[in-house]
């Protein structure tokens, strides 16, 4: 990828110069490239949403995503493509396409998928990618309450208050779809990262 080459130079240049240790470089590899990664992404993301006239939508569902992925982890990819390949099918799924859907708007569908996924939630996470594993047991139960915590808070708001269906549809999805790529990465890549 064209950033491997700057991050490269710039990592051994703080190294040669002393400015980190030696065993820091992989973690500040590892970081700059999550940032650059993810700032790619979300320019890519807005942009597309811009065009299609739902960016609004996304940024409502990119807000509770951030305030659960943090604490519950999820599927990790080994290549930007394969990250950005899940991430966009994520976004249109559930914003552009799920939503749409019209079984969602019935109210007692959000009181039956409450419970199943906060389970899902509570029990699969944290899912951190292996370059950052989370080996203290108190910082992992840590993570596994606050992602359940922010969970059932984003759940009962959108339960109590009377939002845009469209918005309140967007923000049951984020979290199913959530639960759902946990429950399956649970099986598929809790140790190891997918191949992409």
């Amino acid at each position: 990828m064209l950033i491997d080459r700057p991050i490269n130079v710039l990592t051994y240049h703080l190294y040669k110069n002393t400015l980190i240790p030696h065993k820091n470089i992989r973690v500040m590899r590892y970081g700059i490239y999550v940032l650059y990664s993810e700032f790619v992404k979300l320019a890519i993301l807005t942009i597309f949403f811009s065009l299609i006239g739902m960016l609004n939508e996304f940024l409502f569902a990119l807000v509770i995503l951030l305030l659960i992925r943090p604490y519950s982890g999820g599927i990790h990819f080994n290549s930007f493509m394969g990250c950005f390949l899940f991430t966009i099918g994520f976004f249109i799924l559930n914003v552009a396409i799920l939503p749409s859907l019209n079984y969602i708007n019935n109210p007692s569908l959000y009181i039956v998928l409450f419970p199943i996924n906060l389970l899902i939630i509570f029990l699969c996470s944290p899912m951190p990618s292996k370059h950052r594993p989370i080996k203290n047991k108190k910082i992992k139960n840590k993570y596994k309450y606050l992602a359940t915590f922010f969970t059932a808070a984003i759940y009962t708001a959108l339960l109590l208050t009377n939002i845009d269906p469209t918005f309140k549809a967007i923000g049951l999805w984020t979290i199913n779809l959530q639960a759902i790529q946990l429950l399956i990465g649970g099986g598929v890549t809790r140790e190891k990262k997918i191949q992409i």
